[in-house]
Formats: structure tokens, C-alpha cells, sequence
């Protein structure tokens, strides 16, 4: 490794770098998959793959300070950066848990759900992304509408956080970071693996997560920024690790909390390093990109389609495995394409509708004339 060398070129437009956008896509269906056995008549399908959160929040640590330091040093008011943010991330949510809350109406209407006053309680508070009552769902999901969301909601308090760092401290990244790692290794050694933050009562599990991985990405994208390049052996290196960490999230059973501890802590940040530095075509494609637009809505909406085609398929007569596998397959193109579509005329117009500046009050005329 070495430092030196121009930062990474922008890619499609905006400094925006395609490679990241494909493993963003990537990780989402990984996730996306993990939640859906059901969908492919296997007991269990990655079996590490809850990990892909790990790597959202280093990709999200590396990419806020992408798109935001320049702006925040030169001044970008705090509201304008929530309003932003929250403009990409709550719209979908929103829309998202309504919808999940009609299934889960649905589904207790009918039988197929347990019915609970928790779970109404808990529609206005996953509304403020405010985790439920334990209660609200037999397993104690937090957010029992969109299980997801527990992670947006990290991922809010987290951007928060480092407007106030990047305005007013600019440096620790890396000690931060190394708290963080710190603090997830003791966690990930004392429960046995790095899962957690989905129920309400292991939701703060959820921001040590969150807090580690972040300030890892921040670290990432100051080495970057700062000139970081890579020689052929350490691109050769990353490439392995990246493979061995693909392996163990996708094909071992076995879980170690050494290698989930890992994987958080070296294997994601590196394979983010590799890939902001990388133009290979392999990231840098049509069908990465294609991946990394529906990747939102990807993670927030395959939970429903899962929840809603489950109760046809337990309906539908035993099928031949090769015939589910085909079936599962079908799902993950339908949920891309139809993700894909969310995002072209959902999720992108009410981003853009709620980022929109707002106007500032006209003042009085007896005010102008003063």
C-alpha cells in the first residue's frame, strides 16, 4: 500500500462512484435473499448475509462525507443537510410501513397474524423511528412493519452526528472508529456472532453496529481522500479477502464470532477501499448500476413481498426442489424489476419533491420599506 496518486474519478455524474453503487446492489439482494427461504423451499439460504447491514454502514460512512464535507465546511445549515437526508431516506419508509401495517391488518384480519394493541401502538412510533413495544410482534421486532428500518433509524442519528463532527471537530475519525471497533469486538465475542438490533430488545446491539461500521467508512473515505492508492499486491490481497469474506457470508453455516467480528471490521472496509479505487468493469457496469438504484428499495420492500406471497405458497401443493429454486429465482428478478420501478417513479420523484429548498417567507411591505 502506498500513498499518493489523484482521489478516485467521479463516475456517472456528481462524484458519484459507480463500483460503490454496485455493491450496494449486491449486498441488498444479498439481504433481500437471506429474509426468503421461504421463497426457495430450503431451510436457510446466505447464512451470514445478515452482515450486508455491516457493510451498508460502512458505504453509507464513506459515502455521506463524499457527497457532504465540502458542503458542511462551506457552510450547509443543518436543516438543509436533515431535510436532505431525510428527503432520500423517510419517504420510501414511510409509504413503506403503511404499507407493511395494511398487510399485517390483513394477516390478523384473517388469522395468519397474531393481533396485538402493541402493534397499533406500534405503527406511530416506527412512524418516528422509535422502535416497538417488545410485544407488538411474537419474535419483539422492532419495527414489525418493515423490519428494516431499525437500521435507517441508525443510520439518521448517525448522519446527524457527523454533521456535528464535520463542523465543529474534523478529526478522531479513526480513534472514533477504533472505539467502535472495540466496543463491537467485546459485543460480537460475548453473544456469538455480530446479529442483532432487529428486536426491540437488542436494538441498541443495532447502533454499536452502526457506530462501528460508520466511522469506519468516515476513516475509509479520509484515506482515500487523502491519496491512498493501491499497489498490484495489495489489490491482489484485497481481492482474496474480498472472496474469502463472499465464502463465509454466503456458504459456511458455521458461525464464528472472530469471522463475524472480521468481516465488519477488516473485510468491508477493505472491499469499499478496493472498490472506490477500482474502474473494472466488472463494478463499473449498466447492470451495477441498475442493482445499485433499486438497492433501497430492495432492502425496504422485499420483507413485504416475502410476508405477502408466503401465505399463497403454503396454500400451493408440494414442489419439486429444482421447481422452488426456479421459483425463488423469479422472485428475485420480479423483486429487482419491480424495485427498480419504485425507485424510477417512487422513491426518485419524492426524493426530489421533499428536497426541494424552501422558500423563504415574503416579507412584509411595510418590512421592504424599512
Amino acid at each position: 500500500m502506498r500513498l499518493g496518486g489523484a482521489p478516485p474519478k467521479a463516475g456517472r455524474s456528481g462524484g458519484e462512484i459507480r463500483s460503490l453503487n454496485t455493491v450496494r446492489g449486491v449486498a441488498a439482494l444479498m439481504v433481500a435473499v437471506y429474509h426468503a427461504p421461504v421463497m426457495f423451499g430450503v431451510a436457510h439460504t446466505l447464512p451470514h448475509a445478515y452482515l450486508g447491514v455491516d457493510l451498508f454502514f460502512v458505504l453509507s460512512g464513506f459515502v455521506i462525507p463524499h457527497a457532504y464535507a465540502d458542503r458542511i465546511a462551506g457552510g450547509l445549515p443543518l436543516p438543509r443537510f436533515a431535510q436532505l437526508r431525510l428527503a432520500r431516506l423517510y419517504p420510501l419508509l414511510f409509504l413503506a410501513t403503511l404499507a407493511g401495517f395494511a398487510l399485517w391488518s390483513l394477516r390478523a384480519a384473517t388469522g395468519h397474524a397474531p393481533f396485538s394493541i402493541h402493534a397499533l401502538i406500534g405503527l406511530p412510533l416506527n412512524l418516528l423511528l422509535l422502535p416497538a413495544h417488545p410485544a407488538a410482534s411474537p419474535e419483539g421486532v422492532a419495527f414489525p412493519f418493515i423490519t428494516q428500518s431499525w437500521s435507517i433509524a441508525w443510520e439518521i442519528v448517525l448522519c446527524l452526528a457527523y454533521f456535528a463532527w464535520a463542523r465543529w471537530v474534523r478529526r478522531g475519525a479513526e480513534l472514533l472508529a477504533a472505539v467502535g471497533v472495540l466496543a463491537l469486538g467485546l459485543l460480537v465475542l460475548a453473544r456469538g456472532d455480530g446479529d442483532g438490533g432487529w428486536t426491540t430488545p437488542t436494538f441498541w446491539i443495532g447502533g454499536v453496529r452502526a457506530f462501528a461500521a460508520f466511522w469506519l467508512g468516515v476513516g475509509v473515505h479520509r484515506a482515500v481522500r487523502g491519496g491512498l492508492a493501491l499497489s498490484g499486491a495489495w489489490r491482489a490481497a484485497i481481492l482474496a479477502l474480498a472472496v474469502v469474506v463472499t465464502a463465509y457470508v454466503t456458504l459456511i453455516h458455521h458461525t464464528w464470532w472472530w469471522a463475524d467480528f472480521a468481516c465488519a471490521a477488516v473485510g468491508f472496509p477493505a472491499i469499499i477501499i478496493g472498490a472506490a479505487l477500482s474502474r473494472h468493469w466488472l463494478l463499473e457496469n449498466r447492470l451495477g448500476d441498475l442493482l445499485g438504484e433499486a438497492s433501497f428499495s430492495v432492502y425496504l420492500l422485499h420483507g413485504l413481498t416475502i410476508d405477502g406471497l408466503s401465505i399463497g405458497l403454503k396454500a400451493l401443493p408440494h414442489l419439486h426442489p429444482t421447481a422452488h429454486m426456479g421459483l425463488g429465482a423469479a422472485w428475485m428478478a420480479a423483486l429487482v424489476v419491480g424495485s427498480w420501478i419504485c425507485w424510477r417513479w417512487v422513491e426518485t420523484p419524492l426524493r426530489v419533491r421533499f428536497s426541494r429548498p424552501r422558500a423563504a417567507p415574503a416579507l412584509a411591505p411595510d418590512a421592504v420599506a424599512a
